[in-house]
Formats: C-alpha cells, sequence, structure tokens
C-alpha cells in the first residue's frame, strides 16, 4: 500500500474512531501465520510445532551448537544509540577477563562497528577449518565484529536478509572454542539485529541494560528490556552510564547530565539496579588508543564501579565471586 493511501486510510478511520497502533501497522503488515517462522512478529510468543523445527534446520542448528560450547551469554542493550553500550561492554568483557575467565565479545552492530577500535584491533579476521578464527586482544579476549572485515572506506548498506546473513555467519562459521562468557554488543533498536540474534540463541543467559541519566533515554531503554522479556531473555539489571563527572586532579564528583534515570527504571520495572557509571576524562583516551579504562586505570571510580558490577553478574550467573588478577602495567 502506497504511503499516501496509508494516510488517506488512517485519517478515514480516525473519522469513525479512534485505532490502535497494532490497527495501524496492520494497514502494511501481514499478522497472519505465513509459515515463515524467522520473519515472524509473533516468533516469541509462538509455541507451534514448527516453529521449534527451525531450530533444528542447517546454519541455525549449527549456531545452537557453537552456542552450546559458551557456557554464559550476555546481552548489552540499550535502544538509544550513544549511551555508551559499546564501551561498556568492552569494559565489562575485561573487567570479566581481569578474573581469570575466557571471554569473548561479538560487535553485533553492523552499522558502526567500533569494538575493534576500544579493544586495540586492527586488521581482518582470519579463515580456518571450521571457519572464522577470531581476533585476540588484551587478556586473550576474543573479538568477532564487521569492523574486522570491511575496511574503513567501504560501506554496505544492509537489508534485512543481509543482516540475518551475517549474524548467522557469526555465530554458526566462528571458531570460538570452549569459553566461559559471550558479551554481545547489541545496537541501537529493537529490530531485525536485535530478534535475530535472541532466535539464533535461545539460552541467552540474560541481557544488561545501558542507559544514561537523562529521560529521553528511559523511554527508549524500556523498549529494548520489553524486547528481552517478550524473548524470554532475563534482565539481569540496569547500568546508568555518563552518571555523574570524577575531576581528574582533584577527584571531586559533579553531576553534569542529571542522575537516576537508570535507577528510576530499574525501580519501574523491577530490575537490579548495578549502579553509575561516571564520567571520566582519561576513559574517552583510553578507548582511542585501544586500551580498555578498566584495565589501563583499574583504580578509576569508573573502573571500581565497572568491576562492582561484573561481581555482580558473576554472583547472579554462577553463585561465586573470583579475585582479580592485578593487570600489568601499559
Amino acid at each position: 500500500m502506497a504511503i499516501v493511501n496509508l494516510i488517506e486510510q488512517i485519517d478515514r478511520d480516525k473519522a469513525k474512531g479512534s485505532m490502535t497502533p497494532r490497527e495501524i501497522v496492520a494497514l502494511n503488515v501481514d499478522f497472519t501465520c505465513t509459515l515463515q517462522c524467522e520473519s515472524c512478529e509473533h516468533f516469541f510468543e509462538c509455541n507451534a510445532d514448527y516453529k521449534w523445527e527451525t531450530y533444528q534446520r542447517r546454519r541455525m542448528s549449527r549456531a545452537r551448537q557453537v552456542m552450546s560450547k559458551i557456557k554464559h551469554k550476555i546481552a548489552v542493550v540499550g535502544g538509544k544509540g550513544g549511551v555508551g553500550k559499546s564501551i561498556t561492554t568492552a569494559n565489562l568483557a575485561t573487567a570479566m577477563a581481569m578474573k581469570r575467565k575466557q571471554v569473548s565479545i561479538l560487535d553485533h552492530d553492523f552499522d558502526g562497528p567500533c569494538i575493534p577500535k576500544m579493544m586495540g584491533l586492527s586488521g581482518r579476521m582470519k579463515l580456518g577449518r571450521e571457519g572464522i578464527i577470531p581476533a585476540e586482544g588484551v587478556l586473550g579476549i576474543q573479538v568477532v565484529s564487521m569492523g574486522l572485515i570491511l575496511a574503513n572506506d567501504e560501506v554496505l548498506t544492509w537489508f534485512h536478509d543481509m543482516r540475518r546473513n551475517a549474524t548467522e555467519e557469526f555465530l554458526a562459521h566462528v571458531e570460538y572454542g570452549e569459553r566461559d562468557y559471550l558479551f554481545v554488543d547489541l545496537p541501537p533498536g529493537t529490530s531485525s539485529d536485535s530478534v535475530n540474534l535472541m532466535q539464533y540463541i535461545p539460552e541467552i543467559a540474560g541481557a544488561v541494560v545501558v542507559t544514561i541519566p537523562s529521560e529521553v533515554s528511559q523511554g527508549v531503554a524500556r523498549k529494548a528490556a520489553l524486547l528481552c522479556q517478550k524473548a524470554k531473555v532475563p534482565v539481569f539489571g540496569v547500568i546508568e552510564n555518563m552518571s555523574g563527572y570524577v575531576c581528574p586532579h582533584c577527584g571531586e564528583e559533579s553531576f553534569i547530565l542529571q542522575k537516576g534515570g537508570g535507577e528510576r527504571l530499574a525501580e519501574e520495572m523491577g530490575f537490579r539496579f548495578f549502579g553509575r557509571i561516571p564520567l571520566d576524562p582519561r576513559l574517552s583516551r583510553a578507548s582511542d588508543e585501544g586500551i580498555p579504562f578498566v584495565y589501563q586505570h583499574p583504580d578509576s571510580p569508573a573502573s571500581v564501579a565497572v568491576r562492582r558490577i561484573v561481581d555482580e553478574l558473576e554472583e547472579m550467573i554462577e553463585g561465586t565471586t573470583t579475585p582479580y588478577q592485578q593487570p600489568a602495567r601499559m
């Protein structure tokens, strides 16, 4: 249906009475069962036998097999761009590796992959006998990212099928091996990239919601959390990023971007509030240098906050907390 016709139809229906959002979308989307489970809007609610058969198909079945070798899979979501999901993912993973865990990061943001830069990696991933070999960064952290496939001056227009195929490749044909943790940096929004990931890894341990203090960010973060609930992915808790500013000279903390938004979101939705990660000028410099700040500046207030969050995550998942190893000086 053309956009003009859609607008005219909505105007006609509004004159008769109010329309629900689903009724508006239904003008242009078929909500009846088409047996195309992977692209169905009801995928997570449906319990039909033929839906479960999709998990036995070629690459989806192989993805589950590969993922079964990784003990714990954690998704980092936020809904809105610019809240610091990637830098949070990189430092959560690094803090976990500092606890002598075997850790991998899947950079699932195809449009703006930046995990390789933050982890000090460049070049391209290599092909092995069983598939793609992840790049390896500090503390042996594996990184899989489109940023290690496409050059900086290469641009792809990512349509739905291409995105799904890329998700399949990154889950089914990568030589992760036996690992303790996989942190997945999900892109902004609640569209196909996030859904594809949750379809292919039905046994995700849980998700961490990252937001910033402002109320503008909370509505979008709420949608990301609701998507997780819809997909039956437990939400471990909420992190309020960029909450406060710590002066590198005197150590005084001030709240230039407000505070409390993440805590309110956690309280309203019944999630654990992991705490606040303050701004620190050294954080951006460390990312530009390719050294996670929790590794380079382990005693900074931001690093202490991240390490506390990782301790809570580990306790929630494994029921125990292991000590950190002292990072080498860089």
